[in-house]
């Protein structure tokens, strides 16, 4: 997004800001159609649940996966059509699975014999299930991103995986299985380390109809037709049609938080203290992901003294957008950029501290709007029972 937009939106809305680029949107999601024709795009609602931009991707025609009663009801509030809704993850309710048979959702990946056994107790004629698989392997990302790894809590071993279909299937309502190895994987090992774990269970259980390949496609440059080629090959093999849940390669790069520069401090490192940490933008502190981060306007003379960290506000150590950043000089008010955030950053902010979430703003290529207003103080305790 051009820096004339950025200072207008930080002009107009404030600081600390999410934008999100709804035309990057677009233009992803038609890279995954390019790359993967035929799939099914099951857009993961918990990389970013804001409501406008769920709209948006309800009006391309991606459908979405939810883990949890908001999710889910986020995701209807949106338009998505119940039909085009998976609802997963680890912890299903017989609450939620009730739900979701009233809203007409009608498939669901179960995550092991604990989450069917929440499912026997709902009348779901009509629901088809996936089996997760963990296929315990290394998919080569942080050990907080390895969803296939043997130590994760997703799915189970192939020993249990059949058996747990086993009992679907005799219910008729087996509709195939679900590998999810990570995210931001750039390695298309991979998909061939993926497809050689599914290969015997669709083999012991032919005819099935889906196969859920999951999402994590690295950004910014993902190989996707390399992931593509093995994924193709395997549907092909077995007559199925492949599913994909993508979330932060859809959303990333389509968001920026903006912040301005309250100090800077000089010494052993220079710190540049910004009006955003970790609050608004947690993933550099949880597991020290790195966003690029810059001077909007830029045109500034080098920076020749100390390493530069860009700071939060907050009295935590870990309170940091970004460490050893490549800045000129600034100072107090000048407006940084903090690029790839449109995944996991709103997603995971919090009120830690009695911190005011931020504003988000979506750009449309010709109007950028109010999506979700700046928390104010009394926010803070809106649901708290009254102190009179």
């Amino acid at each position: 997004m051009r820096d004339d937009l950025l200072t207008s939106v930080a002009e107009r809305f404030g600081t600390p800001t999410y934008l999100y680029d709804l035309t990057r949107v677009t233009r992803q999601v038609e890279r995954l159609r390019r790359a993967f024709p035929g799939a099914l795009l099951r857009y993961a609602v918990k990389a970013n649940a804001n409501g406008a931009l769920l709209r948006h991707l309800a009006g391309l025609g991606v459908g979405a996966e939810a883990l949890t009663l908001g999710e889910l009801e986020r995701a209807l509030r949106a338009g998505f059509r119940p039909q085009d809704v998976l609802l997963g993850g680890p912890g299903p309710t017989p609450a939620l699975a009730r739900r979701a048979v009233e809203a007409g959702v009608e498939l669901v990946s179960l995550d092991g014999e604990g989450a069917y056994a929440a499912w026997r107790q709902v009348e779901a004629p009509r629901v088809r299930f996936l089996v997760r698989l963990n296929p315990a392997f290394d998919p080569h990302t942080h050990e907080h991103l390895a969803t296939a790894a043997g130590y994760s809590k997703f799915g189970v071993e192939a020993g249990a995986a059949a058996a747990l279909a086993e009992e679907v299937a005799a219910s008729g309502r087996l509709a195939g299985f679900h590998v999810h190895a990570g995210s931001m994987l750039d390695d298309p090992e991979v998909a061939r380390l993926v497809v050689a774990a599914l290969e015997p269970l669709y083999q012991r259980f032919p005819g099935l109809e889906l196969v859920d390949l999951g999402g994590g496609f690295a950004v910014p440059d993902a190989p996707l037709e390399a992931f593509a080629s093995a994924y193709a090959a395997f549907a092909a093999r077995h007559g199925v049609t492949p599913l994909l849940e993508p979330g932060r390669f859809v959303v990333a790069d389509a968001g920026v938080l903006l912040t301005r520069v309250l100090h800077v401090k000089e010494g052993e490192r220079r710190h540049v203290i910004a009006d955003a940490g970790m609050a608004d933008l947690l993933r550099p502190a949880l597991y020290g992901a790195h966003h690029p981060v810059r001077l909007v306007g830029g045109g500034r003379e080098a920076h020749a003294g100390a390493a530069t960290d860009v700071d939060g506000p907050l009295c935590e150590n870990a309170d940091r957008l970004a460490q050893d950043v490549e800045l000129p000089a600034v100072r107090p008010g000048d407006l940084l950029a903090v690029e790839r955030a449109g995944a996991y950053g709103f997603a995971m902010a919090s009120n830690y501290a009695s911190s005011l979430r931020p504003a988000e703003v979506t750009w449309d290529g010709v109007e950028a709007r109010l999506a979700r207003r700046r928390e104010r103080p009394e926010d803070l305790w809106r649901l708290e029972a009254p102190l009179d």
